[in-house]
């Protein structure tokens, strides 16, 4: 691996004799490589204005912040000194990066010119006052990017080649990206690199990054951790490479990427856009609200999932104000819902956003043009989808954004926006939560399945999971056959408050033979805001008018519905083994009304015969 003049230090490992044949293996079948100079950079990098601002600025021996803990060190194994390697130890928001046009030369040349620079950067090391040094490095890079594009071209045949050896106890994930220097949209290779512990060699043949980046352009190449805490990372090879014999990657087989079939996942309830390059081009705190350029296709996108009642949120790393006034400026700002925009990282902004519309997380997507953003959210939220800028036509089109349209789709962002006044207000009052939520003016609206509502029933069977007690997913026809044949045993929950509608948020289907619920969902943004409690009250006392003496609840656990048991729990219900009644049974006094019922008001749109049942 061939460096920046930044300095080189020496590390002595203990490699292991299966890994060092692989490193030699590698190094014996290479007729002629590039000669990448490499650099440590920074993710998050601000220069010169992070040397005073970023917290985990530590200044090297140079006074250059200290994002790899001891630089590029050359390693070497005892055993083994005629290998070429070097080792780094990634800190937060360290990447690896190199740049330049890239050509191959013979494997002994190559050799010749990484030796040479290994020397002279010794020289700048520790020959030279700190002054001269950082002016002769900044010449001397820019020289060393200047003699890698000496070479013949790059061939289809050619591969790129990363190996790389640790001694850690589990597999580390790692993003590989290669791009045109100019970072055109459209060029961008991208690719995750988990390193598992021992020896790793990933081969990418040069056919496939070349359908994607222009490989006669000047590139920049990225390898980056998609978290902290990885151990030291022995590197070997990493270039363009020739192959005079053939070689296998390794591990042999493909890492197994744990992932449902598209049928098996819910529908999308939300997707996360990044800014900077993915809803605009350009970068916006470089190049100011008029610099950037509003892509299209992004704004198409958000567009139409909005019409589909998909939320559109935001996670970037950007200056809040700046970013509000550019989507003001691109009429998109009513789009989008508990946008957070910060310096943060992207998976606890998209964590929040999650944590505020109270949803399952693997009903979300998240959009942004960085490989390491994306690696972090699939390593650290891995029930996300993710998706590259360049793959926005294929999100719109996924199957998982394929949901019925109805009159609710189109009021479903204004719902959120509500919540998010709800959030705010409840953050200034000085109430008590039962108080609040009396000064809230909650009204539930009771009444049967009818045409008008039909659909969303069906919608809202397929989308609820967590407050779904049997599971079940009605179909359309047979949520006719109940509204037809038996319309006394449905009932469908509407709300509303004082900061405007919730929408349609429940269902109720009745036993048919004795006083108990057969299923039962609910929407989670009114979870704990006591519309339960309400609704269950009403049924308590309408049961109890007709002689019950227990109230049950008939539960068949899924994957995803253990919210539902905590529910029923604090309702007062507990478990109770009955076969004749399904899966898991419920139950709990008749004679016990519910608490704070009386906060919300009841507005009873149907009459009581549907719970004439058989005690």
């Amino acid at each position: 691996m061939r460096q920046t003049a930044d300095g080189i230090a020496t590390a002595m490992i203990v490699l292991p004799d299966e890994a060092a044949r692989a490193f030699a293996e590698t190094q014996a079948a290479v007729s002629a490589r590039s000669v990448i100079a490499w650099g440590e950079h920074c993710t998050e990098c601000a220069f010169p204005a992070c040397y005073s601002t970023c917290s985990y600025y530590t200044p090297r021996r140079d006074h250059h912040c200290r994002r790899f803990e001891n630089g590029i060190e050359r390693a070497i194994a005892p055993n083994h000194r005629s290998l070429q390697l070097t080792r780094i130890v990634f800190r937060r928001w360290g990447k690896l990066e190199g740049q330049g046009r890239i050509a191959v030369r013979g494997q002994r040349g190559a050799d010749v010119l990484e030796a040479a620079d290994i020397a002279l950067d010794r020289v700048l090391s520790h020959a030279l006052p700190a002054i001269v040094r950082d002016k002769f490095a900044w010449r001397l890079n820019d020289l060393k990017v200047r003699l890698v594009s000496r070479g013949a071209a790059l061939q289809a045949s050619d591969m790129f080649v990363l190996e790389a050896w640790h001694a850690g106890s589990r597999s580390w994930p790692f993003t590989l990206a290669i791009m045109t220097s100019a970072k055109e949209t459209a060029g961008l290779f991208q690719t995750a690199a988990p390193l598992l512990p021992g020896y790793n060699r990933l081969l990418i043949p040069v056919a496939e990054i070349a359908k994607l980046v222009d490989l006669e352009k000047p590139l920049t190449i990225q390898i980056e951790p998609v978290e902290e805490g990885a151990p030291p990372i022995v590197f070997g090879m990493i270039d363009f490479c020739r192959l005079a014999r053939s070689l296998a990657a390794a591990p042999a087989q493909p890492v197994a990427v744990s992932a449902k079939p598209t049928g098996e996942l819910p529908k999308l309830k939300c997707v996360v856009w990044d800014l900077d390059n993915t809803l605009w081009q350009g970068t916006l705190v470089e190049d100011g609200i008029d610099g950037v350029t509003l892509s299209q296709a992004a704004a198409d996108a958000v567009r139409e999932l909005d019409r589909r009642g998909i939320i559109n949120s935001v996670a970037s790393k950007n200056d809040p104000d700046l970013a509000f006034a550019a989507l003001e400026k691109f009429g998109l700002r009513q789009y989008f819902v508990f946008p957070k925009v910060g310096w943060g990282p992207k998976s606890e902004a998209v964590k929040s956003i999650i944590a505020e519309m109270d949803v399952s997380a693997d009903t979300f997507a998240f959009v942004d043009d960085q490989p390491f953003e994306r690696g972090e959210i699939q390593e650290l939220i891995p029930e996300i989808a993710v998706f590259s800028h360049t793959q926005i036509a294929a999100l719109v089109a996924h199957p998982r954004c394929d949901v019925p349209i109805t009159a609710e789709s189109g009021k479903r962002r204004e719902m959120y926006q509500s919540e998010e006044l709800r959030t705010v207000a409840r953050g200034s009052s000085t109430l008590d939560y039962a108080d609040f939520l009396r000064s809230c003016r909650i009204k539930l609206e009771v009444t049967r399945l009818q045409p008008h509502n039909l659909l969303r029933m069906y919608e809202l069977s397929q989308r609820t999971n967590q407050l779904n007690f049997s599971g079940r997913r009605y179909s359309q026809a047979e949520l006719e056959t109940l509204m037809k044949e038996q319309p006394e045993r449905a009932f469908v929950l509407t709300c509303t408050d004082k900061f405007g509608e919730y929408g349609a948020i429940g269902f109720c289907v009745l036993m048919e033979t004795r006083p108990a619920i057969e299923s039962f969902f609910m929407s989670c943004r009114v979870q704990r805001k006591r519309v339960e409690n309400a609704f269950f009250e009403y049924l308590r006392q309408r049961l109890l008018e007709h002689g019950a003496e227990r109230f049950g609840v008939a539960y068949k656990p899924t994957k995803k519905n253990k919210a539902s048991v905590q529910m029923l729990a604090e309702l007062g219900f507990r478990h109770e083994a009955d076969e004749s009644a399904g899966d898991e049974w419920f139950v709990r006094p008749i004679d016990r009304d519910f608490a704070d019922s009386d906060v919300v008001t009841l507005d009873i749109r149907c009459d009581a015969a549907a719970l004439e049942l058989a005690s």
